[in-house]
């Protein structure tokens, strides 16, 4: 359940918001692109910035004064980076840091929302499955590669698009399917994905390889199973296959992506009925309009965007 501010405290918010004639963001006037939901605030109506709809609708907050963010541990590169700290419980990269594609849009999330970045922020581990499992949560929103699909959503409010995706074969120098061009080539080879992903989806749905696919609780397993010879290769999001190939993978390759022109998007994921889900589009509007959300692509993902597709 939802743990409420008293009235008063509420209340004062709202005066709080109503008063500046011009809210900013990051010393600036924030713009909202002329497209997306528009955040209704109670009372005050229809918000004018990111930070307007927050503040206005603080008693939804897991924790008041502070927005608790969910992503998976371990939080992988490129999505996540910086490494840990002491006292962390996630492995790999300390969220709360900011860096990697998801930590830098969690982070100027947040502080559009805001919130002071990290001081009021905590992140929360959440596996996969349960981002976006019906019932109450323990986070006020989740991010961590979830592509939007329509029965995903009869569980949980997605977001706005915050980065649009293709799924991409990762394999090892040598495989059978190493060198492969064409869907048509991967016909008989073994592969392997996460369940419950879209790029399970991929193999079943448009490969369709003779073989049944291996399937995965993480991709630890996978990449030892691929570095085994077990498996032939293994469908993920592009920029994660750019990361295994040069990282995970003994003699790692990317063979190439799946659909060029693909309407697949990451959104995050919210407690059915949550009113922060306008908040948070408010502020994916705020960031695609004034060059934000591409120049965080420009950062972190540049460099991993670039693969064949595979026809």
């Amino acid at each position: 359940m939802r743990k409420l501010f008293a009235f008063i405290a509420v209340a004062g918010l709202l005066l709080a918001a109503c008063a500046a004639d011009e809210p900013t963001v990051g010393g600036q006037t924030a713009e909202t692109g002329a497209t997306g939901a528009t955040a209704q605030t109670g009372a005050t109506g229809a918000a004018a910035t990111a930070a307007d709809c927050a503040a206005a609708n603080q008693g939804a907050l897991n924790t008041p004064g502070t927005l608790t963010i969910g992503t998976g541990n371990p939080a992988f590169p490129p999505w996540w980076e910086g490494g840990t700290i002491d006292g962390s419980e996630f492995e790999f990269n300390e969220p709360s840091l900011g860096q990697g594609y998801e930590g830098a849009v969690a982070a100027e999330v947040a502080t559009r929302l805001g919130f002071a970045f990290p001081d009021q922020v905590t992140f929360v581990p959440v596996a996969f499955n349960k981002s976006f499992a019906p019932g109450d949560k323990d986070f006020d929103f989740v991010l961590q590669q979830i592509s939007y699909k329509p029965e995903r959503d009869d569980a949980v409010d997605f977001s706005d698009s915050y980065y649009n995706v293709n799924q991409a074969l990762v394999s090892a120098e040598g495989s059978s399917v190493a060198t492969a061009t064409s869907i048509e080539e991967l016909k008989d080879a073994k592969l392997g994905a996460p369940i419950g992903t879209t790029s399970l989806d991929v193999i079943t749905d448009v490969i369709q390889p003779t073989q049944e696919p291996a399937v995965y609780d993480d991709l630890a397993q996978a990449v030892t199973d691929l570095d085994n010879g077990d498996i032939d290769g293994i469908v993920v999001d592009l920029p994660t296959a750019f990361f295994m190939a040069a990282v995970q993978i003994k003699h790692g390759v990317v063979v190439g992506q799946f659909g060029a022109e693909s309407d697949e998007y990451f959104a995050m994921a919210f407690e059915t009925g949550s009113p922060l889900l306008e908040c948070v589009n408010l502020a994916l509007e705020e960031m695609k309009a004034d060059g934000t959300l591409d120049a965080i692509e420009q950062q972190w993902l540049a460099d991993k965007t670039n693969a064949p597709v595979l026809g």
